[in-house]
């Protein structure tokens, strides 16, 4: 099993935010072949975000971060779809100011 965890803050309309997102990705059967959890995430995000570049979803020159990829547009990939969880869990925490103190 391959454990995903992803947190990420910001602004955003005027609440200071904190959007988490934890996933498991298990082994499976690929044709004959079995594949372990860590050769599926690994081919999968790596070929995503090539497929994404050459549908030019993604910027065309440059440095790419990782921030430049949309999760849904990850997610929703040909390849990306590898990371669906049917244990996945999104939560998050609005602030109204950057001081930590929860609203």
């Amino acid at each position: 099993v391959v454990v995903t965890f992803c947190t990420v803050t910001g602004w955003r309309n005027g609440n200071f935010v904190q959007i988490s997102d934890a996933r498991k990705i298990y082994a499976d059967q690929w044709g004959d072949e079995h594949w372990s959890a860590i050769q599926i995430t690994t081919a999968s995000g790596i070929c995503a975000v090539v497929d994404m570049h050459f549908a030019r979803q993604l910027p065309a020159t440059g440095f790419v971060k990782q921030e430049d990829v949309e999760l849904d547009a990850f997610l929703n990939n040909r390849f990306g779809k590898n990371y669906h969880s049917s244990s996945a869990t999104r939560f998050s925490h609005a602030h109204s100011n950057g001081n930590g103190v929860s609203q």
